[in-house]
C-alpha cells in the first residue's frame, strides 16, 4: 500500500547549516512517498535563501519581519500550511531533523478519523492547560483540514499557554486521540547542557539555534551561561558534522 503524501513545513531565519541538514535528512527519511518541503524564510542574510532556491523539492516563501502582527514564527508557519498541497502536514523547526526511517510512519501516518494530532510531547504545568503536557510545535503532525479549527498555533489563552499548546487542548476537548512521543535528551550530542539537544519520535531537535543567532545574550542569561554560541552552538555543529559525515 502506498504511503500517504506529506507536506513538510518549516520556518527559518539564517542558520543555513541546520536548514540544509533538515532538507537533506527529510530526503533521506521520507520513504517511498510523495512529499514537498515548504520553507518560510523570515529574512535570512547568510545564504539560506540562495541555497534553498537551488533545491528542486523545496518551495520557498518569504515572510518579512515587518509583516508580524503577533507571534511571528506562528504566523509564518501558517503561511506555509495554507500553501501546502497535501492533507497531511508535518510542522518542524528548522533546527530539527529526522534521524530514523520511521519518523513519519510513527506520527503523521497514524492520523485518521479518531487521531488528529501527533508529535513530540512537552511536559509543563501551564495555568491554561489542565493536562500538564502538549504536543510541541517543533515536531507536530496534523491534517491541513483541521488547521485553524482543532489545530491552532496562536496563544489563544494569553501567556497561560505556550505556542501550539492550544492544539492539544482543542483536540482532546473534541474527544480525539493524540500520538505522543516523549522528548528525551540526545546524550550522543551532549555539548554542555543537561537537557538539550533532544530526540522525540525519530526527530532530533537542537533548540535555541535561531535565538542564539539573533539574541544570544538573552539566551545566555536564561540558561545561566550554559547555552551560548561558543559553549553550545559551535560544538554541536562540529558534533553533527562528525556523526553525519558532513563535508560542508
Amino acid at each position: 500500500m502506498a504511503l500517504p503524501p506529506v507536506s513538510i513545513v518549516t520556518v527559518t531565519r539564517d542558520g543555513l547549516f541546520f536548514t540544509r541538514l533538515l532538507v537533506e535528512k527529510v530526503r533521506q527519511f521520507a520513504g517511498q512517498r510523495d512529499y514537498e518541503i515548504i520553507v518560510i524564510d523570515r529574512g535570512s542574510v547568510d545564504g539560506t535563501r540562495q541555497w534553498l532556491r537551488s533545491q528542486p523539492d523545496v518551495r520557498l516563501f518569504r515572510f518579512g519581519q515587518w509583516r508580524v502582527r503577533g507571534h511571528g514564527h506562528a504566523e509564518a508557519a501558517a503561511r506555509g500550511i495554507r500553501a501546502a498541497r497535501h492533507e497531511r502536514i508535518v510542522l518542524i523547526d528548522s533546527d530539527a531533523h529526522p534521524v530514523a526511517p520511521g519518523w513519519l510512519e510513527g506520527t503523521v501516518d497514524r492520523l485518521d478519523g479518531n487521531t488528529r494530532l501527533a508529535g513530540a510531547t512537552f511536559v509543563d504545568n501551564h495555568a491554561g492547560n489542565p493536562h500538564g503536557w502538549y504536543i510541541h510545535p517543533h515536531f507536530m503532525g496534523f491534517l491541513r483540514s483541521d488547521f485553524e479549527q482543532l489545530v491552532v498555533l496562536r496563544k489563544c489563552r494569553g501567556e497561560t499557554t505556550d505556542t501550539g499548546e492550544e492544539a492539544t487542548i482543542r483536540v482532546l476537548a473534541a474527544g480525539y486521540d493524540i500520538v505522543r512521543h516523549p522528548i528525551t535528551f540526545a546524550s550522543d550530542f551532549a555539548v554542555g547542557h543537561p537537557r538539550v539537544p533532544t530526540l522525540a519520535g525519530g526527530v532530533f531537535h537542537a533548540w535555541y539555534v535561531s535565538r542564539l543567532l539573533h539574541t544570544a545574550p538573552e539566551v545566555a542569561r536564561e540558561t545561566g551561561g550554559q547555552v551560548t554560541p561558543e559553549s553550545y552552538l559551535l560544538p554541536l555543529m562540529h558534533r553533527l558534522r562528525q556523526v553525519h559525515g558532513l563535508g560542508w
